[in-house]
């Protein structure tokens, strides 16, 4: 029976390492979790952790393809343009903060699927150096993704895993977010110093109000945004009321957008923890709360997911996690350590596909040592916060 749910479990593995969010994926991951559940594994546990996920993703992604939609990407690309006024160090800080906001409030996927075509009308229209961009773009949205309950999926898989407030979560991670992100940030800037000390035409361009859809889109926006940091305040988890607030918004539009519902990714991610947990691995409680423990979980995740896929690696993880200490240093490990590969993050892939023949090279050599030195940094942080 044992060897029957090892091979279930690596079945599941694989197939969501090498086919994420994809239909194939799902469905071989589906069947090996059937299958131990013929066996008697529990399903009830995995669908209770995967379900706020699903919802708040979906909820996340949909509203940020209706900003899009909405034509709100080459607004906001003349805004920073003229703000930053031909500067592009200065159009590097005011992307990277505008990622930071976006991520904080529609998730990291959510923030590169609006900041990308942002990038991509920066260099259409003001000739940007594309590139310095987007590494900002890719490694502040991974790494302040931790910073908030709402800024990663993983986030809600832990605190569902857990049984955490979402406050406790928001007061042991915003600054070890903060950090990483800065830290990350800084460092592609200082790589990329010699492209973005040159000027852009920064022409000035006539400011038109806002259109009905964009007007509603932005309300939307910011609808979902206050429900998501009010509810917390309140005691409730934040992705119920972003989630309500996103549906309640799209309702109110005279043109329906399309939803986008990650039911491949929540598929693979329960059947996964299904085999995982009818295993009955011993989790990680015996670390405790040390240093040593901290950073080796953070180390072992992040060297996992940037090899993998922080999809896979993370849905292992939470099985495997029995304390709060423990379930911050492995979404340490699964949001910042996944930065070093171009395979290591779904964000990434993400932010990749949309860029298409503009993506720059994922360069291994330059952003695996960033990624475990802003790793360090953010574990440091949370052992000194506790």
């Amino acid at each position: 029976m044992l060897i029957v749910r090892i091979i279930l479990a690596g079945v599941a593995v694989v197939a969501l390492a090498v086919r994420p969010g994809t239909a194939p994926g799902a469905g071989v991951a589906l069947g090996a979790a059937a299958l131990d559940a013929a066996l008697g594994a529990a399903v009830e546990p995995a669908l209770r952790i995967v379900a706020p996920m699903v919802v708040f993703l979906a909820a996340a992604l949909t509203l940020a393809g209706t900003l899009e939609h909405a034509g709100l990407g080459e607004r906001v690309a003349a805004a920073l343009a003229r703000r930053a006024r031909g500067s592009s160090r200065a159009l590097y800080v005011y992307v990277c903060l505008t990622c930071a906001a976006l991520t904080a409030t529609v998730s990291l996927d959510g923030a590169v699927v609006l900041m990308v075509p942002v990038l991509l009308a920066l260099r259409q229209r003001h000739g940007v150096a594309f590139a310095p961009l987007f590494g900002g773009v890719v490694v502040v949205a991974n790494a302040f993704s931790i910073a908030v309950p709402q800024g990663n999926p993983t986030n809600l898989l832990i605190i569902a895993r857990l049984g955490l407030a979402p406050t406790t979560f928001l007061t042991h991670m915003f600054v070890p977010g903060l950090i990483a992100a800065v830290l990350c940030a800084v460092s592609v800037a200082v790589m990329e110093r010699r492209r973005l000390a040159l000027p852009y035409a920064s022409e000035a361009q006539p400011r038109e109000p806002l259109s009905r859809e964009e007007r509603n889109a932005v309300l939307a926006f910011v609808t979902a945004a206050l429900a998501a940091w009010v509810a917390p305040l309140l005691g409730v988890a934040p992705w119920w009321p972003f989630s309500a607030a996103v549906a309640v918004g799209l309702i109110a539009q005279r043109r329906r957008p399309a939803a986008f519902v990650p039911w491949q990714i929540g598929v693979q991610i329960a059947s996964t923890l299904v085999v995982i947990q009818a295993l009955g691995v011993p989790n990680l409680g015996p670390l405790g709360s040390a240093l040593g423990g901290l950073l080796l979980v953070a180390a072992l995740t992040g060297l996992a997911a940037a090899l993998l896929n922080n999809l896979p690696v993370g849905a292992s993880a939470v099985a495997l996690i029995a304390s709060a200490p423990l379930g911050y240093a492995a979404s340490i490990g699964l949001a910042v350590g996944s930065l070093a590969t171009p395979q290591g993050s779904v964000a990434t892939l993400i932010a990749t596909e949309l860029a298409g023949p503009d993506a720059p090279e994922h360069r291994v050599r330059r952003l695996a040592p960033l990624a475990a030195m802003a790793v360090l940094a953010a574990t440091l942080a949370v052992r000194l916060g506790l």
